[in-house]
This record gives C-alpha cells, structure tokens and sequence, in this order.
C-alpha cells in the first residue's frame, strides 16, 4: 500500500520546522560592526534574497507615528523567523541586510525594533509563529491533496463513462 504524496510533504515540513531555529538572537539587533581585524573577519554575503520578500507583512501593521509593540513585533516576527537561522549566524549580513530593507520600504526610526521586540534572554522566540506556518502550510497541502484526488476520481469516471460509450 503506498502512502499519500501528501503525507510525505507533510513530513517533509514537519521534520523542517524541528530543524530550524526557534529563537531571532538579540545580536541581530545590534550594531552589525565587529571592532578590531575587520579585514580578516569580513562577513559572508547573505544567500536569502530579502530585496523580493513581502515587506506589505510589517508596514501594513506596523504604522507610525505611535508604533504598537505587538502589532509591531508580531509583524517583524512573522517575517523574520522562517530565516532565523540565517539571521542568527553572525558570520553572514543577512541580519544588515534584512534591516536595511525594512527600513527602505517602512521608513521606520533607527532601533525600533531593538527597542520594542524583546521575548526572553535569547531573543525573540519563534515558536508560535513557525507553529502557525506549519499549520497553514499543513492545511494547504492536504487542500492540494483533496484536489488532486477529485481530479484523479473525475478523470478515472470520465475515461471509464468515454470507454463504455465507445463498447
């Protein structure tokens, strides 16, 4: 008997919300300048491509000039946490770059979300909103599958009603 295909995406998206971090690190925060040899510990160029990313996700709820600490941060959050790995590695500028593209498109104040967005000790926790992707995505595969099989169920009824047409 072989299993459903979407049962492998759905393991496929589970077993890659385990592997992925749960944490944005305070450190993306900060400033992205490490002091001293910084010829020999030049930062590796950020392989996510944030310029096309859905930015509309922030500055259609994150609105000045009284920024909401909620509103704000679940929005950052919501962008941010699919490449908290990436984000959290301080050998890459993807923390820089993803900033610098934020702030292009919202036009919001330096330190904003440094100064809002605070969770815990390790930074902003990503649990609830890898968990909401996760679901969503889940939802969205099985929709797939249901559509896959009534389109299997009505391409095998009209082969077999073409067929005893045709006898």
């Amino acid at each position: 008997m072989a299993s459903p295909p979407f049962l492998h995406l759905l393991l496929f998206f589970l077993l890659s919300g385990f592997a992925s971090s749960t944490t944005l690190s305070n450190n993306i925060f900060g400033s992205q300048v490490m002091p001293g040899r910084s010829l020999l510990q030049q930062k590796a160029s950020c392989d996510i491509d944030f310029e096309n990313q859905n930015y509309t996700i922030i500055t259609s709820q994150c609105k000045g000039p009284n920024y909401q600490a909620k509103a704000c941060c679940g929005a950052f959050k919501e962008l941010a946490c699919p490449f908290s790995e990436k984000l959290n590695d301080m050998k890459n500028d993807c923390a820089t770059t993803l900033f610098s593209y934020i702030n292009l498109y919202g036009k919001y104040p330096p330190g904003l979300f440094a100064n809002m967005c605070h969770d815990d000790k390790e930074g902003l926790n990503c649990e609830e909103v890898m968990k909401a992707k996760e679901k969503q995505q889940k939802s969205s595969s099985a929709a797939a599958a249901e559509k896959s099989t009534s389109l299997i169920m009505f391409s095998t009824a009209s082969f077999l009603i073409l067929l005893f047409n045709l006898c």
